[in-house]
């Protein structure tokens, strides 16, 4: 089980070999994986859709939903809570850096 740890503006998520990720609220609103947010693609790979709208700087995280045993759900204080987060999607983005 993965453990999600919220701070002020960021949320620290510790994985299953105890490695740690570090992510801004602002950063996860900003590459929400949803439809409306990145778009999707058709078969044949032409991308429709991706909003990018501006971003409140103080967003913060309400609350999160985990999605079976692959994701996570953000709620956002902008109100908006339709990605779906992979594990693995969080995995490619970790933002921490080492000293």
């Amino acid at each position: 089980m993965n453990k999600f740890s919220f701070y002020s503006d960021i949320v620290v998520i510790t994985w299953e070999n105890q490695t740690e990720s570090v992510f801004s609220f602002l950063l996860l609103r900003k590459l929400c994986p949803c439809a409306f947010c990145s778009g999707e693609s058709d078969v044949l790979g032409n991308k429709y859709g991706g909003e990018k709208l501006p971003t409140n700087k103080n967003i913060s995280i309400t609350k999160y939903a985990l999605v079976g045993n692959y994701g996570v759900r953000f709620f956002f204080s902008d109100n908006h809570s339709d990605g779906i987060y992979s594990f693995k999607f969080l995995m490619g983005l970790d933002e921490k850096t080492e000293d």
